[in-house]
């Protein structure tokens, strides 16, 4: 995963642990981000589980809602 850092991506991104920020119009980080997954495939399969566990950990809607609900004095 390579986003451009920026926000939104900054924010779901943890730098080397699910994927790597690269700057926006940055062509050639962007190129060297993706280079790393053709020469070190295993970063696919580690980050992709990575950012299922934080987007899970993160983001999910019981603890959204949850979180709601105690912040609304619901």
């Amino acid at each position: 995963m390579s986003p451009a850092d920026a926000p939104g991506c900054r924010e779901t991104v943890i730098l080397g642990v699910n994927g790597f920020l690269v700057p926006p119009r940055d062509v050639e980080t962007l190129a060297s981000a993706m280079e790393r997954f053709v020469l070190e495939p295993e970063l696919i399969e580690r980050m992709g589980r990575e950012s299922r566990r934080i987007a899970e950990e993160r983001f999910d809607v019981h603890k959204i809602n949850q979180a709601l609900i105690v912040a609304m004095d619901l």
